[in-house]
């Protein structure tokens, strides 16, 4: 179990690492120097290939996770495991390069005059998609052979290193922006190196079938799980990659650089969270399997108080910044200020409920989550071609905040009528009232003409304000003992 922890928690930081320089790129260097039509080649790409690497990988992940022990024999190279992996890969590919080549002329017309770069670029689509496929299958792999640092360091924190320095070698006009982009295409690439040397170095790398271990039982269900995860795992990518390709279906590659840029700052509500998720889900299977759902209710009420909290902290620091964040972005970029409120305001809808997925997930009721998920599909596909021909890049970032009211809506309703668990409470309530008293007094006070002196300000304030009166009146126990904690800690340091 300590490795377990131990190489969480150093994936983890290498994650966090990876995001801090995410956006420093994406959020502050890439609008001051690239045209956002360059930023939306970009983010349409990773759009693009998320999503097919997810279909392509056939729901094979989900078999991963829950098959793999059947298969566990170091001594019989795992009984073909990697054969059936690679196997499926290959299936996925194919598939994927099949589909590609029926869409390819339709994108070319449809793009050819509003989106000259995409289609100067579309035939390196096909080989990332190759590379991110076996990338997310071995990597995969390697987690539950107990290895989550490796991809994580690689993929999380080296690429997006390597894409710092083209950011920057571009910015001083070291390169071109054809070998920037070639440059990055390669740095997303890379990853699957030293999973591949990995896995040989074990001598896992064994692509050997072993047909008589795979019994008819076995395939049958090998097939519903993939058919689950393929399901699950199309969903999320749809979800969150959706907006720019409708983007760019509707108006331009340009509004897609503006839109990924303003939706990347937006994003940081969520980021708390992902650890709450990790921790709770182990915890919440376990108590399903104990039968204690009174723990289930507890975790899943305190987790949404916080998260709320949290999320609302960050929502606020975003409003009372908005100012100085579009004076840090070039000038084009202020059409996405309500972008920015929306989206995030969307964000703290899917943080607020954010263990109730999981619940539904460790349960006996865990296909009906798969039925949500491709009602969600439906509705998301809706809400953007309803609001994006009306609105622009705002009608994307409402279409977002459509998308999770509903689907909060859906889950918390499912688990209230169906589980009895219900996460929300007056004290919700309290939070946003103190929170948009705390942003009305911040933003009463003038700006400085010292740019970031007035952020460090304005957060510091809104921070101080918000957080004194959560710990004053104790809405939530574990913020309250974090604060303290923290705040203990700093004094003995002072004594």
């Amino acid at each position: 179990m300590g490795k377990i922890i131990k190489q969480s928690i150093q994936g983890s930081i290498w994650s966090y690492l990876g995001l801090v320089v995410g956006y420093i790129n994406v959020g502050i260097i890439m609008p001051n120097f690239f045209r956002a039509d360059q930023i939306g080649l970009v983010q349409i790409f990773i759009a693009i290939t998320t999503i097919f690497s997810n279909f392509s990988s056939l729901g094979f992940g989900s078999v991963i996770n829950r098959m793999f022990p059947e298969f566990r024999d170091k001594e019989k190279s795992h009984n073909g495991f990697m054969f059936i992996l690679v196997f499926t890969g290959l299936v996925g590919f194919i598939l994927s390069s099949m589909a590609f080549f029926i869409l390819k002329p339709h994108i070319i017309d449809a793009n050819a005059e509003k989106s000259p770069l995409l289609v100067e670029y579309i035939v390196l689509l096909l080989p990332l998609v190759f590379f991110r496929i076996f990338f997310r299958l071995l990597d995969q792999y390697n987690r539950v052979l107990q290895d989550a640092v490796t991809g994580a360091f690689w993929n999380d924190f080296i690429h997006k290193t390597i894409n710092l320095v083209l950011v920057v070698s571009f910015s001083f006009d070291l390169i071109t922006f054809n070998q920037f982009f070639y440059g990055y295409l390669i740095s997303l690439s890379i990853p699957i190196i030293p999973i591949i040397i990995v896995h040989a170095r074990r001598s896992e790398f064994d692509l050997r079938p072993n047909f008589k271990f795979l019994k008819p039982p076995m395939v049958r269900e090998m097939f519903i799980v993939s058919a689950f995860g393929m399901v699950n795992g199309l969903s999320g990518a749809l979800t969150n990659n959706i907006d720019k390709l409708m983007i760019n279906r509707f108006l331009s590659l340009e509004q897609v650089g503006i839109f990924s840029v303003c939706a990347l700052f937006a994003t940081i509500i969520y980021i708390p969270s992902r650890s709450t998720v990790k921790i709770s889900t182990g915890i919440i299977a376990q108590a399903w399997k104990d039968n204690k759902p009174e723990k289930i209710q507890d975790i899943y009420k305190k987790a949404s108080l916080t998260q709320t909290i949290l999320g609302v902290l960050i929502y606020s620091g975003i409003v009372v910044n908005l100012g100085s964040v579009f004076t840090i972005l070039p000038e084009q970029y202020a059409t996405g200020k309500w972008v920015l409120l929306l989206y995030s305001f969307g964000m703290l809808f899917r943080v607020s409920n954010t263990t109730g997925g999981s619940i539904i997930a460790t349960s006996k009721r865990y296909r009906v989550l798969s039925y949500f998920i491709v009602l969600q599909i439906l509705y998301t596909v809706i809400f953007h071609f309803l609001f994006i021909p009306k609105w622009g890049i705002t009608g994307a970032a409402i279409a977002v905040l459509m998308t999770y009211f509903v689907r909060s809506l859906i889950v918390v309703s499912y688990l209230k009528l169906k589980m009895g668990f219900f996460c929300y409470s007056f004290k919700h309530i309290i939070v946003l009232i103190f929170a948009a008293v705390a942003v009305f007094l911040v933003t009463l006070i003038p700006d400085t003409d010292i740019l970031v002196l007035n952020i460090f300000i304005k957060s510091s304030l809104v921070t101080l304000l918000f957080m004194s009166i959560m710990v004053g009146l104790n809405i939530s126990d574990e913020i309250t003992g974090l604060v303290r904690k923290g705040f203990d800690s700093i004094m003995s340091k002072i004594r």
